[in-house]
C-alpha cells in the first residue's frame, strides 16, 4: 500500500455551528436542511410554535436516528453485527429496525462519526425522549417537557447528525476497510505503525473488519484479509484488552467449526505467532449469552424500559454466571446497565435478576471486568460520568464486591475505584463523575 492511500484517522467535527445561546427554533430548524425535507422542517418548526414538545422532540430524534442508521449501513450489516456481537444480523438485516438506536449512537463514536461529547448528548437524548414516551396521561400533565429540554436536544440531533448531508467519518472508514480487503499490508508499511499508535477504538474497529472478512469474504478479498490479519493482529496485540483478544479466538473457532480451511490456518498462525491460543473458546455458546445481553440493552435503553427490561434481564441470569469469556463484556455491560439504572432511577422488577448474576461472580470476575472491560464500556461510563443515581449505586456495589486492597492495572481504572470508597456524599459523586468521564476521554485516545 502506497503512503498516498495511508490509513488516516479521523476526527470528528461539526457541520454546522450553533451559539451556545441560541434558543430559537426557527433560527435552529433551518441548519438541517442538509437531510431532511421541507416538508420536515415545516413540521417540527408547527411543533415548536404549538408547544407540542413531546411531540416534535420524539419526531426530530426518529429522523436523526434513521440518518445516523443509514449512514451506517453504507458499511455492510454483516460487518455491523460483528462490531455490536450480534450474530443475528446479516446483509438482509433493516438497519431501520435491527440496530437499536443506543447501538447506533455507539458505533457512530467508535467510527469517530460523531465526537465524545456528541455522543455522550445523544444518549441524553435518547434517555429524554424514551422517558416522555413511557409516562401516562396524569404524569405527562404534571411534568410536562419544557421548551428548554426540546431546544436542547433539537441542538444536539442537527449539530451531530442532521446539518450533516454525509458523515465523512463513515465515508472514510468504508474507503479503509475497502483497501483493507484489496491490498495486503507488509510489516514495514507507513499504515501499520498508523494503525498501531491510533486510539483504541480505531484498533478495535480494524480488528472487526479483518475477522468479519476473514469469515465471510471469498477470493482474494479473502487473501488479502488474512494476509492483513497475520500482519496486524501480532502489531496490535500488546494493546489489545481481553474481551478483543478472545474476539479473535472466537472468529478461529467459528471458521474451524465451519470448515473453512483457509482461514483457520491464516489465524491459526496469526493465534500462533502471539501465544494466543488461551482466547479460544471450548465451544460457540457464547452467542446465545451475547444474543440475551443485546435484548437486555435494547430494552434498557427503549421506552417504558423500567418494564421491559425485566424479561430479557431474568433470561440472561438464569444462563447462569458461567459466561464464556468472549461474551463477558456483553453481559456484564447489560446487567450494570440495568443494576445502574439512569438519571430516573432503576428497573425495580429487573433489580433482583440483575443482583443474583452480580452476587455470584467471583472475585477474579470482577477482577477482569475492572482491568480489561471497563476501561472500553461506553455505556457504564455514560452512566457514571453524568447521573447521581447510577454513581451512588455503582459506589455501593464496588464497596460490596471490591476489596479494598485491590490494585487494577490501568491508574485511571485504580482512581476511579478509589474514587468510590468511603462515606457517599455529594462530593464523592462529583468526583467519581469526574474520573469516569476521563477515563472515557482516554478510552477514545491513544493507551
Amino acid at each position: 500500500m502506497s503512503n498516498d492511500s495511508a490509513i488516516t484517522v479521523w476526527n470528528a467535527t461539526d457541520a454546522v455551528a450553533i451559539p451556545p445561546g441560541e434558543s430559537a427554533p426557527e433560527k435552529i430548524v433551518p441548519l438541517a436542511g442538509a437531510t431532511l425535507s421541507k416538508r420536515d422542517l415545516k413540521s417540527i418548526e408547527a411543533g415548536f410554535k404549538s408547544e407540542s414538545y413531546e411531540m416534535v422532540s420524539t419526531f426530530v430524534w426518529i429522523k436523526a436516528a434513521a440518518a445516523l442508521k443509514s449512514q451506517v449501513a453504507t458499511l455492510g450489516m454483516e460487518f455491523v453485527g460483528e462490531m455490536l456481537k450480534r450474530p443475528d444480523l446479516d446483509e438482509d438485516s433493516d438497519p431501520s429496525t435491527s440496530i437499536a438506536d443506543h447501538e447506533v449512537i455507539m458505533l457512530a463514536e467508535d467510527l469517530g462519526m460523531v465526537t465524545e461529547t456528541q455522543g455522550l448528548k445523544l444518549k441524553h437524548a435518547l434517555e429524554l425522549v424514551s422517558h416522555y414516551a413511557q409516562l401516562d396521561q396524569q404524569a405527562a400533565e404534571l411534568d410536562p417537557m419544557q421548551k428548554e429540554d426540546a431546544v436542547a436536544l433539537l441542538k444536539t440531533c442537527v449539530t451531530a447528525i442532521l446539518g450533516q448531508p454525509r458523515l465523512n467519518g463513515a465515508m472514510q472508514f468504508a474507503d479503509f476497510r475497502k483497501r483493507l480487503g484489496t491490498g495486503t499490508l507488509k510489516t514495514d508499511d507507513p499504515s501499520i505503525e498508523l494503525v498501531r499508535s491510533s486510539p483504541y477504538f480505531f484498533v478495535r474497529t480494524t480488528l472487526s473488519v479483518l475477522l468479519s472478512m476473514v469469515k465471510t469474504a471469498k477470493g482474494a478479498e479473502l487473501e488479502h484479509a488474512l494476509g492483513n490479519t497475520m500482519v496486524i493482529v501480532p502489531c496490535v496485540w500488546p494493546r489489545l484488552r481481553g474481551p478483543e483478544r478472545w474476539q479473535v479466538g472466537q472468529a478461529y473457532a467459528e471458521v474451524s467449526a465451519d470448515g473453512n480451511r483457509f482461514a483457520s490456518a491464516g489465524l491459526k498462525k496469526a493465534l500462533l505467532d502471539v501465544h494466543g491460543f488461551d482466547y479460544v473458546p471450548e465451544s460457540l455458546r457464547s452467542n446465545t449469552f451475547t444474543e440475551a445481553a443485546a435484548r437486555v440493552l435494547s430494552a434498557h435503553f427503549a421506552g417504558n424500559n423500567f418494564y421491559n427490561e425485566a424479561a430479557p434481564m431474568a433470561v440472561l441470569a438464569k444462563l447462569g454466571t458461567a459466561i464464556p469469556m468472549p461474551a463477558f463484556a456483553k453481559c456484564m455491560e447489560a446487567t450494570l446497565a440495568v443494576w445502574l439504572g439512569n438519571h430516573w432511577g432503576h428497573s425495580f422488577s429487573a433489580e433482583q435478576d440483575a443482583k443474583v448474576l452480580l452476587d455470584l461472580l467471583r472475585p477474579v470476575q470482577w477482577e477482569y471486568y475492572l482491568n480489561e472491560c471497563l476501561p472500553g464500556d461506553g455505556t457504564i461510563l455514560a452512566k457514571l460520568a453524568c447521573d447521581d443515581k447510577p454513581v451512588q449505586r455503582w459506589c455501593a456495589l464496588i464497596e460490596k464486591h471490591i476489596e479494598p486492597g485491590f490494585r487494577a492495572k490501568d491508574k485511571a481504572v485504580q482512581d476511579l475505584v478509589d474514587a468510590t470508597r468511603g462515606q457517599a456524599n455529594p462530593g464523592m459523586v462529583k468526583a467519581v463523575q469526574r474520573r469516569a468521564q476521563l477515563l472515557g476521554e482516554r478510552a477514545r485516545s491513544c493507551t
